[in-house]
């Protein structure tokens, strides 16, 4: 028999053969493990009521129960003909009378309604398999931005193993993923100038989640200085709209005809309704946040014009992150970030790492924001169908952090809120390392401050 040594060797030289495979399989095996034990209850309560909306023969909007643009409907369409087809789920979820006691606690988005451990790991599936193919994608951009295949690999290993991308897809099955390719894949396709095919995925990337969207006036600016010598920039970007165009009217299609189309920005103006619910200066915070989100499109579009030719490509991908990091201000909802954490990884492969800290800041904090959120009610799955915990326990453990307060204050809130600002300060830095070299003549004291941060570079 081998050694135990003999054995770690030949995995180790397996490694260092196949380190593309090896850091898939890690990442597929870390998520297959939590599939089935964590799962946040309340989104994924909502995708299975709109599954069988679907299945009694319902459009999208027919009843209540989705709030968002049709794309993700018809994604989850997809999911459940593939769910119908290997008829592996049988029941979606059950309402359990123990766990009644969590839907009356300070956080306002759990419920009783409990789905069951293979309808979760059913959903899960195709959020982990965009996950690899995001990673794919990010490895061979930054091969081709920056001839490093080590970077190549290193962008793999921050994407599948960043903390919040491994909660979105294993644990709470939040579609931001799916967002995150679109971006990218419009990104890319923008960037090898198929500016047709660039239009069509950005018009279905904003239609999934509307973040993409500020991202629009560097594109269009990128283009028009690529194209700018040859005389068919207005071509380009017009090819680009049509194609924009085109894919909403497709996606938009069944509303119109049906007379539903008023319902599909509801998820948009909802959350605006939400948020004035809070009081005039939880109002005047929100519009100002967007009043950032806003100005650094704008300006960030406005430096890509003004780029030179020779630096359109650099130049593209650094404001796109602006332009990115400046929308993130808007709210700081833990998945929200990950539309724009694929540009950030390959902005930080292409400078040397001076964005690490960026990396670092934004998805732990992001990572504590929604593991506070939604804290032991993560094992609600695991609790009432594998008995790994008792409902009682974990009503208790709920009550215990989301009804104890000091100072008026949750331990739920406090950690989340912890996480917030972390998550801020991240982005933060992002944006004045966007204007490192502005600072560096008019503020040297902060860009002194940046100077420091940026000794965590690494080649």
């Amino acid at each position: 028999m081998e050694s135990c040594g003999h054995i770690a060797g030949r995995l180790t030289d397996t490694c260092l053969r196949h380190p593309i495979a090896t850091v898939v399989v890690v990442a597929l095996v870390v998520r297959i493990v939590l599939m089935p034990l964590l799962t946040y209850d309340y989104d994924i309560y909502h995708w299975g009521v709109i599954i069988q909306n679907l299945q009694s023969g319902n459009g999208l909007y027919d009843v209540s129960g989705y709030y968002y643009t049709p794309t993700w409907g018809y994604i989850l369409g997809f999911i459940s003909a593939a769910i119908d087809a290997i008829g592996a789920v049988d029941v979606f979820g059950i309402r359990f009378t123990d766990l009644f006691p969590i839907e009356g606690l300070d956080f306002d988005f759990h419920t009783a309604t409990t789905t069951t451990v293979a309808f979760n790991v059913a959903m899960k599936v195709p959020l982990v398999i965009v996950d690899i193919i995001v990673a794919l994608l990010l490895r061979w951009l930054i091969i081709d931005v920056t001839g490093s295949e080590r970077k190549g690999l290193a962008g793999m290993v921050l994407w599948l193993f960043c903390p919040t991308v491994i909660y979105m897809s294993g644990i709470q099955a939040q579609f931001d993923s799916i967002s995150a390719l679109m971006m990218l894949l419009t990104v890319i396709l923008v960037y090898r100038d198929r500016c047709f095919l660039g239009g069509m995925m950005f018009g279905a990337a904003v239609l999934l989640k509307f973040f993409p969207g500020f991202a629009i006036l560097v594109m269009v600016a990128y283009i028009v200085v690529r194209h700018r010598d040859d005389g068919t920039a207005v071509r380009r970007v017009l090819e680009a709209a049509v194609g924009a165009a085109l894919m909403c009217a497709v996606l938009f299609l069944p509303q119109i005809l049906d007379g539903t189309f008023e319902y599909t920005l509801g998820f948009i103006f909802g959350r605006m309704d939400m948020q004035s619910d809070n009081g005039w200066y939880v109002v005047v915070a929100q519009y100002a946040l967007i009043a950032i989100g806003l100005l650094g499109m704008v300006f960030a579009g406005i430096r890509m014009y003004r780029s030179d030719a020779a630096d359109a490509d650099r130049n593209y991908f650094t404001n796109l992150l602006l332009a990115m990091g400046c929308a993130m201000f808007i709210s700081a909802t833990p998945q929200y970030m990950m539309v724009m954490l694929p540009l950030l990884i390959l902005v930080m492969m292409s400078s040397e790492g001076r964005l690490r800290i960026c990396w670092i800041l934004i998805t732990f904090g992001s990572f504590i924001g929604a593991f506070a959120n939604n804290n032991i009610m993560l094992l609600d799955s695991a609790s009432e169908f594998l008995g790994l915990v008792t409902p009682e326990w974990i009503v208790s453990v709920a009550e215990g952090i989301e009804s104890h307060t000091l100072f008026g204050i949750t331990p739920v809130l406090l950690v989340n809120s912890l996480g917030s600002i972390i998550e801020y300060v991240g982005f933060v830095i992002l944006v004045l390392l966007c204007f490192d070299e502005a600072l560096r003549a008019k503020l040297p004291r902060i860009s002194e401050a940046l100077s420091k941060i940026k000794r965590w570079d690494v080649d």
